[in-house]
């Protein structure tokens, strides 16, 4: 079991005394610099107001360990990714704890190929950071002023569309989003209205972006804007609103694969896609294949299959080979491009999910072995069998337990989570 990374990076409270404190920073920033070797590592973050302190501990690490630090600033994660393989960096570093609250961050890592480091690397980096090596010195750090420039232009080069005349409404969540969304869509022709996006770390997440879609529905209402898109604070997940209602993941990755074409047919979700989508894709003839929760899995199928278009219900699509990882901004790009034809907005096309709810609790990772707790498994899981389905599982980002139930049976889904939830209760107090 991992000591430090989760699903998606290191993550915790941030500051002395905390989780991801500076000592941990240089710790990790030296730990990759020995296991990638010398050379470019390249170093973005989002508007956190631990995040220049933690950065700095990095870099620190990085140049005892002999590396170059190329500093991206505040830019979104899918930049990051993008940069690294244009630098030919040994690997690139973000610092954000992406859709968490202000006291939160983290460190997310990309490999020499852009992409989310695997299993095996992370275990190998946490080698390094409980062994360090001696210290080589030597290395240097600079800053990579264009990078926000190559990265837009990059963007709008990746996306065939004609938004000429589109009102669409971003909340940018006073994160990354905002150094990047409004110029993008801009340039593809669209009229522009911007919430949330200063740069005031203290903010970001809080009531708006993509885990509070109902910011940008309302900031919509009373105007003739019926597309809005919220981001969280690395702009690595995106949420929709149409019409002053949100528009679930699974039918937004069904409207861009509507407009894509595929490889071999295929779409790559979670083990949390509706199988409202499994089942529409299936009378066209296509296939969904999934994977486990996290955009990494994701990935990491679609790179060695060549598939080109994934996601999850989160808000986190996957358009490769233009993106290397979740990227929320060119996603919701190719959304818009899917609707916007010929200067007219059509509607998403709606897919009739079966009833899913999921409960999200507090809870220590020891839940998962509680013989009571896997008693209510096997029992749900007989109860739905052949009805519906139940993935009971640990976040990867958050120390909670999360139990999602899909059935036909919408009363089913609504008894299962109950009582669920008043055994986790119990086994919390």
């Amino acid at each position: 079991m991992p000591k430090y990374f989760g699903t998606d990076g290191i993550r915790g409270i941030a500051g002395e005394g905390s989780v991801l404190c500076p000592k941990l920073s240089y710790k990790v920033g030296f730990a990759l610099a020995s296991f990638f070797g010398t050379g470019k590592y390249v170093l973005g973050r989002d508007t956190r107001v631990s995040g220049p302190e933690i950065e700095a501990a990095l870099v620190r690490g990085i140049k005892d360990g002999g590396g170059t630090a190329l500093l991206l600033g505040i830019i979104p994660t899918p930049a990051v990714g993008y940069h690294t393989i244009g630098q030919k960096a040994k690997c690139g570093i973000m610092v954000s704890a992406s859709h968490n609250p202000p006291e939160y961050n983290g460190i997310k890592v990309f490999g020499p190929d852009g992409k989310k480091l695997n299993e095996e690397q992370e275990g190998s980096v946490e080698y390094y950071i409980d062994n360090p090596s001696a210290v080589v010195g030597g290395g240097s750090e600079k800053e990579y002023k264009s990078a926000r420039k190559e990265y837009l232009d990059y963007l709008c080069q990746s996306v065939e569309a004609d938004l000429s005349g589109l009102k669409i409404h971003l909340d940018c969540g006073y994160g990354a989003a905002a150094t990047v969304a409004k110029e993008a869509f801009e340039r593809l022709g669209a009229v522009v209205k911007i919430e949330n996006y200063s740069l005031r770390g203290e903010k970001i997440n809080s009531g708006c972006g993509a885990l509070h879609p109902n910011y940008v529905a309302a900031s919509m209402k009373d105007t003739d804007s019926k597309l809005g898109f919220a981001f969280d604070g690395d702009a690595d997940r995106v949420s929709v609103v149409y019409d002053g209602v949100e528009i679930d993941g699974d039918t937004v990755l069904y409207n861009i694969s509507k407009a894509h074409k595929l490889k071999d047919g295929v779409v790559v979700g979670t083990i949390l896609s509706n199988y409202a989508l499994e089942s529409t894709l299936a009378n066209e003839g296509k296939r969904l294949i999934r994977t486990p929760v996290g955009d990494k899995y994701i990935c990491d199928l679609m790179y060695r299959h060549g598939y080109n278009l994934g996601g999850e219900q989160s808000g986190h699509y996957i358009i490769f080979p233009e993106a290397t990882t979740g990227d929320g901004i060119l996603a919701a790009m190719f959304f818009a491009g899917s609707l916007y034809k010929g200067g007219k907005l059509k509607a998403p096309y709606k897919l009739k999910l079966l009833p899913q709810k999921m409960i999200s609790l507090t809870a220590s990772p020891a839940i998962m072995y509680d013989a009571g707790l896997n008693d209510l498994i096997k029992k749900y899981n007989e109860v739905l069998k052949g009805k519906g389905r139940l993935i009971v599982r640990m976040s990867g980002t958050e120390p909670k337990i999360r139990v999602m139930a899909e059935s036909e049976d919408a009363g089913l889904v609504d008894a299962a989570l109950a009582e669920f939830k008043e055994y986790i209760g119990k086994f919390r107090g």
